[in-house]
């Protein structure tokens, strides 16, 4: 590989991503750290069943973390799954989990980089991005989604989730936070926590996360809203109460929903 090869160094380090975070926090950490990895929790069959898989693809998994997704699509009868995470403590984790499994000669879990993927041109079925969105810079971004297109065959989908919306925040808090204030309450400047200020780098809209695909080369760009209303960051019972109720209707739901949902296909 050449010098004007190398990627540039990832914006959020890997060594974020250590142990304790998938032990202890990464999503569907208590299931699978109950079972020793011998099993994954319902919203990874959920995300399965929303992607409509069948039996005889192929799937790549973008992030693919403690390996659940890669796990389960083999067990659902993906004729090859292959995860890619740059975490070396979550592909440790997942290779270990998926070793004792009958389904260890489909499914595998390699430790690179999503900017380049391990894997020749138009091989994948259906590519999955979990939660692995606003992980990456702008740039990361577009690069991992023409990783995507490259790996896809003609027909193939791209299915990701991404979690939070940056609407939820600097749009919505924003205009609490000022309510609030002339109420004479005092609400912090940014509620994020701590996980979300190291490493969400790019939290995403409806269009601005269309308009990436739709660069990419993807058609068909399906990004829909899903049913998330995330309020644990709202100070007062008020405040939580307004973003219930603006999820209620489809005119104001963008301003409180927390998660957005991508259903792209190759051309």
């Amino acid at each position: 590989m050449s010098a004007d090869d190398r990627l540039d160094p990832p914006v959020v380090s890997p060594d974020e991503y250590d142990e304790d975070y998938y032990r202890t926090a990464c999503a569907g950490h208590d299931v699978w750290v109950a079972s020793g990895g011998a099993r994954q929790a319902g919203l990874y069959k959920g995300i399965l069943k929303r992607a409509h898989l069948t039996e005889g693809l192929t799937i790549c998994d973008i992030g693919a973390g403690r390996g659940e997704l890669v796990t389960l699509a083999a067990e659902h009868g993906a004729k090859w799954a292959i995860g890619v995470e740059y975490s070396p403590a979550a592909a440790r984790l997942a290779v270990q989990a998926i070793a004792p499994l009958d389904i260890a000669n489909r499914a595998t879990v390699v430790l690179a980089d999503a900017r380049r993927l391990p894997l020749p041109d138009q091989c994948v079925d259906i590519a999955f991005m979990i939660d692995v969105i606003e992980h990456l810079s702008p740039a990361e971004l577009s690069s991992t989604f023409e990783e995507a297109y490259r790996v896809l065959r003609p027909g193939g989908r791209l299915f990701a989730h991404t979690f939070p919306t940056r609407t939820i925040y600097d749009v919505t808090y924003r205009g609490l936070r000022a309510v609030a204030r002339l109420r004479g309450q005092r609400w912090p400047v940014d509620p994020r926590n701590d996980y979300e200020h190291r490493m969400h780098v790019n939290e995403q809209t409806r269009s601005d996360l269309r308009t990436s695909l739709l660069a990419a080369g993807f058609r068909r760009a399906q990004v829909s809203f899903g049913q998330w209303v995330h309020t644990e960051f709202v100070p007062s019972p008020r405040g939580k109460a307004v973003y219930e109720r603006l999820a209620r209707h489809r005119l104001t739901a963008p301003l409180a929903v927390a998660d957005l949902w991508v259903d792209a296909a190759r051309p």
